[in-house]
């Protein structure tokens, strides 16, 4: 791997060379995906797209300026939808238990484009750490893991006798739970190993599941961050570089609610989506070098 100084420096020279003064036309981009622009950026500046969880350029992991940063789309080990001891969740694919857990615990849209289906998204989720919500899911951090869990008398919707499962009618139920040292995954890992326990996990291959320092050591804590700043007039005028991040450092920014939790599980979408994100404010905060050559 290059130094940090040596992976900044090409990061500079491509962006000068590929990117300064220019903005991605729509046949350049392949993608329908949300992240197409970043995909863009990433391609120019020297970078492979891959999902292998790595920072993207030689140590640093790119991003492109926006309202909100995404850290990624990171899904917890556990789910309870994938726990088989629960004979609810019978159902033989990943996505129909899902959407019977979003219909137990979410509530029922009726959009007129989109049609009638049942969300956990939005003000029905919580966000913050120690946030709670009126169907009594709430977000909590317990020896630096994180964990979503429901209790029943917390829930205030009105049908909730009629929908909620026996099951499910608990206090601290754990509805998911996001390993977040190492040592904490590899218990969690070797105890479903050892008693074999009938909980689906993704143990192996590059989409395998880790803990949460795994991900922010491989991702955000080699040389750290590169932005790409840009605007309708100029296209992409610089650059910020943002320092590295250990997972203490970004544990203790979601207690200080400096990342938040931002999912978006429906009926309508069989992927589970699991955002983790921060303000551009919280992200200038990191900010350790800014680089904006002219433009020729």
């Amino acid at each position: 791997m290059l130094s940090k100084i040596q992976s900044r420096c090409l990061i500079k020279n491509n962006f000068d060379k590929n990117v300064l003064g220019k903005y991605p036309q729509e046949s350049e981009l392949k993608s329908d995906h949300k992240g197409k622009i970043g995909h863009w950026l990433e391609k120019k500046l020297g970078g492979d797209i891959d999902s292998n969880g790595n920072a993207d350029l030689n140590g640093y992991e790119c991003k492109v300026q926006s309202a909100k940063t995404s850290w990624g789309d990171w899904g917890a080990p556990y789910r309870i939808f994938c726990d088989k001891q629960f004979k609810v969740f019978n159902k033989e694919n990943s996505y129909e238990n899902m959407w019977f857990l979003v219909e137990s615990l979410g509530v029922k849209r009726d959009h007129p484009v989109e049609g009638v289906y049942h969300s956990m998204s939005g003000k029905d989720v919580p966000t913050y750490i120690n946030d709670l919500t009126n169907i009594g899911l709430s977000l909590i951090e317990k020896n630096s893991d994180i964990l979503m869990t429901y209790s029943f008398s917390k829930d205030q919707r009105l049908n909730k006798n009629l929908i909620t499962p026996k099951e499910f009618k608990k206090e601290d139920l754990v509805i998911f739970k996001w390993h977040g040292t190492d040592n904490s995954f590899n218990e969690f890992k070797n105890n479903i190993i050892s008693n074999r326990l009938p909980i689906n996990v993704n143990l192996k291959g590059p989409k395998a599941s880790v803990s949460l320092e795994e991900r922010v050591r491989r991702k955000f804590g080699v040389y750290g961050v590169v932005i790409g700043m840009h605007n309708e007039s100029k296209g992409f005028y610089g650059l910020k570089f943002l320092k590295s991040m250990t997972f203490n450092d970004w544990l203790d920014a979601f207690k200080n609610k400096n990342i938040i939790y931002d999912t978006g599980l429906t009926t309508r979408n069989k992927r589970p989506y699991n955002q983790w994100r921060s303000s551009a404010n919280f992200m200038n905060s990191l900010v350790v070098e800014i680089y904006t050559p002219k433009i020729p």
